[in-house]
């Protein structure tokens, strides 16, 4: 395995693969007796099973109306109203503002992928603007409410658990190598070791090479921003004299200097979310929508409006919506409802896994698990699909011979 990563490649190390590679079980024994159905329902136990065709016929229904815990295949719903609201074309923005005195804002607006590369070019532009000489840096990210923290994360160092914020660097994460004798480095190149990320490393109490989220407090999400932009402008040439301050004071008086558009749109970022089943993208979107849709600052209530309305709009008024990763097990979702945004997405099917003509998203907890999508047929036509396991010794294995039977006998 490489030993550095850049843009893409940083998923790999931030986000557990919470799918199967379909390929691998399509040969795999399926129980004998029964019709392919009676088959189904007894992979299922008391899980849902639907499919439908291009137009929304059911195919094949099973606890079609159950309410469960559809763990990341939520990330399709998420994806969906983002696409929606904003638009596949969509950029996030970054602004950077400067007063009389030398003072340098940043202003987050939710970013999901503002990743060391992208520091890199700001700095650049800054520097191309005419910035030489900084005093402090300020970091206004009051675009999202302050200490914010969605159900279903923990303070945990698993990159998954990542805090949400308005300005956030590399998924709030750090790719560092601690050696026995505690000395840090970086464990890429393209990110510098800040002093600031070497106390965080060696607080954690991690060895060798290791990614780990920024645990101790939302706080400390845009601290390590402004610290690593420093980084950056120093190696630009520029001169950095004095501190690091977060300010709830506001920045909208201060001029304007540089407004940076994200390098990728919305339906790029989508693409990816979905492939690592990022819940910190996932999230960071949902929460902007609440922002965008009834100001800052960005609250779980707002978002879950932006939401509510959408899935209203679409025929869906009764979900229940706790956060946009599916991290929650307090989201519940039906088969039926699922089938519905589904048929909503299916413009959009692309931005999700393929193999052997199946277009999907998996959903993975301890004891949750599902799996969404499409499944192609000759004709061109999609069949849309949603398989949901919940409870004790539910197995991918068993999701599995349930898309392979749906496949074999609905295609």
């Amino acid at each position: 395995m490489a030993s550095s990563l850049k843009g893409d490649e940083l998923f790999r190390f931030v986000y557990f693969f919470l799918f199967l590679n379909i390929s691998l079980v399509l040969g795999l024994a399926l129980p004998a007796e029964g019709g392919w159905r009676e088959q189904i329902q007894t992979l299922a136990g008391d899980g849902a099973v639907m499919a439908a065709d291009a137009e929304g016929h059911s195919l094949f229904a099973l606890n079609q109306n159950k309410p469960l815990v559809p763990a990341s295949i939520f990330k399709i719903v998420t994806s969906a109203a983002a696409l929606k609201f904003f638009g596949p074309a969509y950029h996030f923005k970054t602004e950077f503002r400067i007063n009389p005195e030398g003072d340098l804002y940043l202003v987050g607006r939710g970013d999901p992928y503002l990743v060391s590369e992208e520091l890199a070019l700001i700095a650049e532009r800054l520097k191309a603007k005419g910035l030489k000489n900084v005093r402090n840096i300020l970091l206004d990210d009051s675009y999202f409410s302050p200490g914010l923290v969605l159900h279903g994360t923990s303070r945990s160092l698993n990159p998954y658990d990542a805090y949400n914020g308005a300005i956030c660097v590399n998924f709030n994460t750090l790719f560092v190598r601690v050696d026995s004798s505690n000395n840090v480095s970086s464990a890429e190149p393209q990110t510098p070791l800040t002093d600031f990320a070497r106390r965080i490393a060696l607080k954690s109490g991690v060895k060798g090479k290791a990614r780990i989220n920024l645990a101790g407090n939302p706080e400390t999400v845009s601290l390590y921003a402004g610290h690593l932009l420093k980084a950056f402008l120093i190696e630009e040439g520029l001169k950095v004299r004095g501190h690091i301050i977060r300010t709830d004071k506001g920045s909208a008086s201060v001029p304007l200097l540089y407004r940076h558009r994200s390098r990728h749109d919305l339906a790029w970022l989508v693409k990816r979310l979905l492939k690592y089943s990022s819940n910190f993208m996932a999230n960071q979107i949902f929460l902007t929508m609440g922002a965008e849709r009834y100001g800052s600052p960005a609250t779980v209530h707002k978002s879950r409006r932006v939401m509510s309305e959408y899935l209203a709009a679409i025929g869906l008024p009764k979900l229940h919506i706790e956060e946009g990763s599916g991290l929650s097990r307090r989201t519940r979702i039906t088969a039926a409802q699922m089938i519905s945004a589904l048929h909503h997405f299916q413009p959009y099917r692309s931005l999700l896994q393929f193999d052997e003509k199946v277009w999907y998203k998996t959903g993975t907890l301890s004891d949750v698990k599902s799996v969404a999508g499409y499944i192609e047929q000759g004709n061109g036509q999609p069949l849309a699909f949603v398989i949901m396991l919940n409870g004790k010794g539910v197995t991918p294995l068993a999701r599995q011979k349930i898309l392979t039977l749906l496949k074999e006998n609905l295609n």
